[in-house]
């Protein structure tokens, strides 16, 4: 019906404009409607309004969920502090008794060696004054033998000598003019015997510590070192 009605429009619509328009009343053939029922006579027709669509059902969006946070795969590990235990108070040291000291022998003290005296004891020489690397032969004995107040006599390498000697105070010393045998021998043993005689020439004081002997210039440099000689060393010099 809407249609039939939409067409008439339509159509007096076009009329009117195009001028054609008529005042006569034009009966339109009602046109029947595929579908709609005859109504039988002295019964209204029911205009049939077109069903009006039902709005649709508005359902409520579903609540959305919040996305589930998941942990990582691996934690980062919380370095835990590393708690500090008090160190164990030491243990107190056990005292052990100390071992009784044992008692000290006491060994018998060795006699004191009495010191040599500068008389009448044979004296060998041991090193002497710019001696350098002059060396004596084997077999060669250099001495000499201080009488007390009287002279000083010995073997100065090669030849024999001797001389006045005096003890004008404790420490002090000195020789008078030497005199020697001319022999010759071992050009070694000369040049030694040249440097002992000087050495005793030079001579003003000594000192005695223990069993050594030293002789000494008016310079206080040493001029000769000695010792005691062996046995059977100057027997033969002993005091007349």
């Amino acid at each position: 019906m809407k249609k039939v009605m939409l067409t008439l429009s339509a159509t007096v619509a076009a009329a009117f404009f195009s001028g054609c328009i008529c005042t006569e009343t034009t009966t339109v053939p009602e046109v029947k409607i595929a579908g709609e029922e005859e109504a039988a006579p002295g019964t209204k027709n029911v205009e049939k309004k077109p069903a009006e669509p039902k709005p649709a059902e508005k359902k409520p969006a579903a609540e959305a969920r919040p996305a589930e946070v998941k942990p990582a795969e691996k934690e980062t590990a919380v370095t835990k502090p590393v708690e500090k235990k008090p160190a164990p108070a030491p243990k107190p040291a056990e005292k052990k008794p100390a071992p009784a000291p044992k008692p000290v022998e006491k060994k018998p003290a060795a006699p004191a060696e009495t010191p040599l005296i500068l008389t009448d004891t044979v004296w060998t020489p041991v090193s002497l004054y710019n001696q350098g690397d002059v060396k004596l032969t084997k077999g060669t004995t250099v001495w000499f033998r201080i009488h007390p107040g009287k002279d000083i006599v010995g073997m100065s390498g090669v030849n024999r000598f001797s001389a006045p000697a005096e003890i004008p105070a404790p420490g002090k010393l000195k020789f008078g003019l030497m005199i020697s045998t001319l022999m010759a021998g071992p050009e070694a043993n000369m040049k030694y015997e040249s440097l002992f005689l000087n050495a005793l020439n030079r001579t003003k004081s000594y000192e005695i510590t223990g069993r050594e002997l030293k002789l000494f210039g008016a310079d206080g440099k040493v001029l000769m070192n000695c010792v005691q000689a062996g046995p059977g060393v100057g027997e033969d010099a002993s005091s007349k």
